[in-house]
């Protein structure tokens, strides 16, 4: 097995950074009440907002006796096999890693012409730091895709690490042809071009991604050491300034800004730099000594191998096996307590379902990891409303409006709650008023519409009809309001 910087860096890396394409888009499923002549769009199932929504049809596999053990079992115990004795952390690590490469494996065996099973097969070896086998599935994912970004990335990272920058810059090429808005582009495409010496075209390419990520304190920096390389060294200084201010305990910055100031003649600026990279570099090192003292490297391979049980129930529920995918998620849940977007994906499963009660708790969990996440109390207040707990909803929805206070959904959803209960009528028609500000849609028209009915403004009524019209002029439901409250009037 050939290994290089690839497996410490993959073992690092947070969840979430690689993903399954093509893409599962969001989508919004509105259910409809008629509590006299108002018409509520009540959110259901899947993907008011940023969670996704994935198909589904059966096929194989069973779950193995590890994943039956860490299904049953407490996330910091160690788990039992057949020999009825604890495992040790190191057997453990092993036994998970194993189990990646096993699920990774299956899932190739029953979909072997699916780009995703091939690409995913390829990050369980990126994962584990096997090069070799990374890149021969990221190959076989582009056969069945040949301009799949994801994988040419990721190819292009690993060329890098190889020293191979002409085939970096071929790979990232074909990213940003294929999917320009992928995050970070320019800069690897900067970084290839800085490695072949070609400063000029990284000048160019860092300055597109400091437009789209203008605190990207990275590319500053690699601005500034490409300055430096042209001899522009106003520039540079320039840049690794600008890195500091994005970044103040930036180390490396301060080491190129002192240089800099050196060669323009600044001395006592760049001695005081100087001792303030020391200063940082013994503080770095403190910190990396504390780090790899605390670091639980089997916690490291547990949220990695939830990472890849994500992945790979995803691809099983778009081709129809949700069984198989609830157990995965299931037992990436139990693998990593702090892993987000298995959860999303389970509770989407479960509000399919209409398993209100198993969805409802994990969204409170996905609540209890991260507090500012306005999608799961969106989704705790959609949930009680439906399970009418009027205080609970209600209470979720403020909160919704307290850390998503840009966006109209909370808003927009205790105004339906008021409104559904017949309640506090003159604020539904103030939080309706403020969807619509925050977000002119068609849906919140409507809501507005409904909130000024009860309110007895038909005139306003009337308007906010019309603007949703206007917005979706296909829409029947839309017309029949306006029609009665016409009759109304």
């Amino acid at each position: 097995m050939t290994k290089c910087r690839v497996s410490q860096r993959a073992r690092k890396k947070k969840p979430g950074s690689h993903r399954t394409e093509p893409p599962i888009m969001p989508t919004r499923k509105i259910g409809v009440l008629l509590p006299g002549i108002i018409v509520f769009a009540v959110i259901i199932a899947v993907d008011m907002w940023f969670c996704r929504k994935a198909s589904a049809s059966p096929a194989g596999g069973q779950v193995s006796q590890i994943e039956e053990a860490f299904a049953t079992s407490d996330n910091n115990e160690p788990y039992n096999l057949s020999s009825g004795r604890n495992l040790t952390a190191e057997e453990q690590d092993l036994a998970l890693r194993k189990e990646q490469l096993e699920v990774a494996s299956r899932l190739l065996a029953d979909f072997s012409n699916d780009t995703n099973a091939a690409f995913l097969m390829g990050m369980a070896y990126f994962e584990q730091g096997n090069v070799v086998e990374t890149e021969k599935y990221l190959q076989k994912s582009l056969e069945f895709l040949p301009n799949r970004a994801d994988a040419c990335d990721h190819l292009g990272r690993i060329a890098l690490l190889k020293g191979q920058y002409e085939r970096a810059l071929t790979l990232f090429r074909r990213v940003l042809e294929n999917d320009p808005a992928t995050p970070g582009i320019h800069f690897r495409i900067a970084k290839a071009h800085v490695f072949l010496g070609n400063f000029k075209e990284a000048v160019l390419e860092l300055q597109k991604d400091i437009g789209i990520f203008p605190d990207a304190g990275e590319s500053y920096f690699l601005l500034g050491e490409t300055y430096q390389q042209l001899k522009e060294y106003q520039k540079a200084k320039e840049n690794f300034e600008a890195a500091i201010r994005i970044k103040p305990g930036y180390t490396k910055a301060y080491y190129g800004l002192a240089t800099m100031c050196a060669r323009l003649g600044l001395k006592d600026e760049s001695r005081q730099l100087q001792q303030k990279f020391k200063q940082l570099e013994a503080e770095d090192r403190k910190a990396g000594r504390h780090w790899r003292q605390v670091l639980d490297p089997l916690m490291v391979t547990r949220r990695s191998v939830a990472h890849t049980h994500t992945d790979i129930a995803r691809v099983y529920h778009k081709h129809g096996n949700s069984d198989q995918a609830e157990q995965l998620w299931k037992k990436a849940a139990t693998l990593d307590p702090n892993n987000v977007e298995c959860r999303f994906h389970l509770s989407a499963l479960y509000l399919q379902n209409h398993k209100l009660p198993d969805a409802l708790k994990l969204y409170e969990q996905i609540a209890g990891i991260d507090p500012n996440n306005g999608v799961a109390y969106f989704f705790i207040g959609n949930i009680n409303a439906r399970m009418n707990r009027f205080e609970e909803a209600e209470k979720a929805y403020r909160k919704v409006m307290k850390v998503a206070s840009k966006r109209s959904d909370g808003y927009r959803a205790l105004a339906q709650l008021y409104l559904q209960n017949n309640c506090n009528l003159p604020e539904a028609k103030q939080l309706a008023s403020r969807a619509v500000e925050l977000e002119p849609a068609a849906l919140n028209y409507f809501i507005l519409a409904a909130a000024c009915d009860k309110n007895g403004d038909s005139a306003g009524a009337l308007w906010a009809i019309k603007q949703a019209i206007e917005l979706e002029p296909g829409n029947a439901q839309y017309r029949r309001m306006q029609l009665l409250i016409r009759e109304k009037k």
